[in-house]
């Protein structure tokens, strides 16, 4: 039951927190040419695959558990980041004919994600050797 409790509130972190960038940023760039780019949905994709390959990874080399690595990283970045999100802004960007920017905002989300998956996991394996 307190397995099901933590993956929940992480999952509720996440969204909080994602929903929080989202409007913080709309906020800053409203009257810039960024306004429309969709650099919330970028940015927690990117920190999400870093996030994400440094759990998994400090998982298999037993320095998480199973479980903490199930609730931070199902319950909390699975909510902090998201696919569809990204499809959806990419549509839109496409119905407005702004393919410059659609094309940027895939490129930068699988690039930029896979960067931060090969960073994330190089950090936690250098920080489970020093242990």
């Amino acid at each position: 039951m307190l397995f099901w409790l933590g993956l929940a509130c992480g999952g509720a972190l996440g969204a909080l927190i994602r929903y929080g960038i989202q409007l913080a940023l709309s906020g800053r760039l409203a009257h810039t040419p960024w306004a429309t780019f969709p650099l919330a949905t970028l940015l927690v994709n990117v920190a999400g695959s870093f996030a994400l390959a440094f759990v998994v990874t400090l998982s298999l080399r037993g320095a998480l558990s199973s479980e903490w690595r199930l609730i931070i990283g199902t319950g909390f970045i699975g909510a902090l980041t998201t696919f569809s999100t990204l499809e959806w802004e990419t549509y839109l960007l496409l119905r407005d004919n702004d393919m410059v920017r659609a094309t940027l905002s895939v490129v930068a989300n699988l690039m930029l994600g896979f960067v931060a998956v090969l960073l994330g996991r190089a950090l936690a394996l250098a920080w489970t050797a020093a242990r």
